[in-house]
């Protein structure tokens, strides 16, 4: 037995079982299943018809009006970044001030010498310390 005559086999079998339905169902036609999905598009030919009459009509905005909200935009934009770039220039102008104000402080040779026998001193009393 090849594949089609399987196939035939299974469609003739197909056909009897519908003709045997139709029967019981007293003779009403098939219903045919509703799929699960989106309708095909001769389906939902029909539904769009309505929905175009319901649709509003898009309002144009004159040149004018665009150019109006363009400046709007452009001035919101320009006191976004100069309320952005307003501190850290004050940041800046702050530490400018600061630095200008303090000078850089030198260590005097005497205050060397007396850090460095401090120094000293220390570490030779960690070390006895340590040896005791």
């Amino acid at each position: 037995m090849g594949v089609s005559e399987i196939l035939a086999s299974i469609d003739q079998e197909i056909a009897q079982l519908q003709q045997a339905r139709a029967l019981l169902s007293d003779g009403a036609a098939p219903v045919a299943k509703r799929k699960v999905g989106r309708p095909r598009k001769n389906a939902a030919a029909v539904a769009p018809a309505v929905q175009k009459t319901a649709r509003k009509k898009r309002r144009k905005l004159s040149p004018e009006g665009r150019k109006r909200i363009a400046e709007a935009a452009k001035k919101r934009w320009a006191a976004q970044k100069a309320a952005a770039a307003a501190p850290k220039k004050a940041v800046v102008a702050a530490k400018k001030t600061k630095a200008a104000k303090k000078k850089k402080r030198n260590l005097s040779p005497e205050g060397r010498k007396r850090i460095a026998e401090a120094v000293k001193k220390r570490w030779e009393a960690q070390k006895a310390a340590e040896a005791k």
